[in-house]
Formats: C-alpha cells, sequence, structure tokens
C-alpha cells in the first residue's frame, strides 16, 4: 500500500540529499525511502558498505532513485551543487561513538560542528529544508545529578525530568572531554535555530536516545578493529561471545533508553512528509 503523508493525500516525489547515508541510520532510511516512498536520494558518504544492496542490481525496483556520491563534506566542493539539486537535505554525518569522545576530542568537535557549518550554510542560502541529527546529550546533566546520595530530593522525580523549554543545560567541566561531542552538538543547534529566526531556514533537529538494531555497531576482532571500543549492546555480546563478564556503568546503576531502529525510522519518515516547522525529537 502507498503512504499518504499526514493529510491522507498521496505523496509527492521529492529529491533528498542525505549526508552520511552509509552508516547506521542512514542505511535503514535509505531501505525505508525505497520501499514504501516515491522519492529519490543523493546517498552522500565515504564508504558504502552497508547500502551496497540498495544499489545493485539495477534489476532492484527502485533503480535509479538511489545515487551514491562517494563524498567527505570535510572538502568537496561539489556538497553545495548536490544540495541545491534536492528539495530536502537530512544530515546524519558524525563521530557519535562514546570511545571517541575523550581519545579524539579534536576530531568530535570539527565533526560534529565546523564540518556541519557549510551544510547550514548551503541550505540556508539556497531555501532549503534541512533536517539535522544530532543527540539526546544536549540536555546534559539533571539537578538531581548533583543532590548528596542521602538528600530527601533524590525521591522527588521532577529533579530528574529534562523540560525542553525549562531545564537548564549542565555539562561537565572543559577537563572532561567526553562532552565535547554534547557542546558541539549543542552549538550546531543554536546555529541552525539562529538561522531559522534569521534567515528563515526551516528544518527539523533530531535528537536520538540510543538507537539500536542491525547494522548498528561492531563486535571488536570479528567485524570490527580489535582495538576499538563499541558501545554498550555490542560490548555486551563481545563479553558473551569471549565468556567474559559483562562489563556495567557505575555498578548497574546507570540507566538507559533505547529504541528500535524501525520504530525510529518510522517517526524519521513522519518528520519527512509532514510539515516543515521547527521539531525536536
Amino acid at each position: 500500500m502507498a503512504r499518504v503523508d499526514l493529510d491522507g493525500r498521496a505523496i509527492a516525489p521529492m529529491t533528498i540529499c542525505m549526508i552520511g547515508a552509509g552508516g547506521f541510520i542512514g542505511s535503514h532510511l535509505c531501505e525505508k525511502l525505497m520501499a514504501e516512498t516515491p522519492h529519490k536520494v543523493l546517498a552522500l558518504d565515504v564508504y558504502n558498505d552497508k547500502i551496497r544492496h540498495l544499489l545493485e542490481p539495477e534489476s532492484l525496483p527502485w533503480a535509479g532513485r538511489i545515487q551514491f556520491h562517494r563524498i567527505n563534506i570535510k572538502h568537496d566542493s561539489r556538497l553545495e551543487g548536490l544540495i541545491k539539486m534536492a528539495d530536502l537535505t537530512i544530515n546524519l554525518a558524525a563521530i557519535c561513538t562514546p570511545a571517541d569522545y575523550n581519545t579524539r576530542p579534536l576530531d568530535t568537535i570539527y565533526s560534529n560542528f565546523i564540518d556541519a557549518l557549510p551544510v547550514v550554510k548551503y541550505c540556508s542560502e539556497n531555501n532549503k529544508r534541512l533536517i539535522h541529527f544530532s543527540t539526546c546529550e544536549v540536555y546534559g546533566k539533571t539537578i538531581g545529578s548533583f543532590l548528596p546520595k542521602d538528600s530527601p530530593l533524590r525521591q522527588d522525580p521532577a529533579y530528574f525530568v529534562l523540560k525542553e523549554d525549562a531545564s537548564p543545560c549542565i555539562f561537565g567541566p572543559i577537563e572532561k572531554q567526553r562532552w565535547s561531542y554534547a557542546c558541539a552538538k549543542q552549538l550546531i543547534e543554536r546555529l541552525i535555530y539562529a538561522e531559522g529566526a534569521e534567515n528563515a531556514l526551516e528544518f527539523t533537529i533530531v535528537r536520538p536516545f540510543n538507537w539500536i538494531g542491525p547494522r548498528m555497531d561492531f563486535i571488536p576482532g570479528i567485524d570490527g578493529p580489535s582495538e576499538g571500543v563499541p558501545r554498550v549492546l555490542a560490548c555486551f555480546s563481545n563479553a558473551l561471545l569471549r565468556r567474559e563478564q559483562l562489563k556495567l556503568v557505575d555498578g548497574g546503576q546507570s540507566q538507559r533508553t533505547f529504541i528500535y531502529i524501525k520504530d525510529a525510522i518510522e517517526a524519521v519518515l513522519l518528520m519527512i512528509v509532514g510539515s516543515p516547522f521547527p521539531l525536536f525529537v
């Protein structure tokens, strides 16, 4: 059954410039767009391993609707031209592996802020809508995390709730470089918001909370580098395969929110076909 927009009308075909299309989220989003919409995708990335099954053979039902462009947005003059060709740009490009925040803070800041600047600039100058992927880490710490362990206020859930328009933004000290990711992501959000306020950029900002699923991560030494440190579920899987103890953050006290990638992509598709107003998810 053909998908319809939020008003029940047939979806009009559009061209989408997807930066970071070859990654975890991008590969699933490309699959969804090819299978359920008439849209065309200009898939930008340095690798295409996770979307190769969508690119070949030419007998695929969506042949001609997805084009792969091997581009590093750091230094490629084709970027603006591809954004101009599209109706919508989706920026998924980022360094977003927690193990990198401490060991590669400069790359983390450049990838998540500096490298995103031209994307925002070209979308604004050419009146192109932008869906930018940020992170839940921009919410920072809760007030409750600073309360003494024996404080009776810890029983009040209000101190552990982050409200979009009211909660203060609390990050760690500068020497804690793991916060470089959140700071870079929040700064590019502020730039996008300012472009919307001053130059009428149409945008949607997405803040994923631990999206999980196939093609997400690697098992060290099996389908990824031996020295790499993956995310939590891959760490657990690695320990189980090697019959090692599971390593728990804060002795198991840490809490996470996980969302399955197929459910998350369904939400992103609604953003694509919905009205282009500022939105935080």
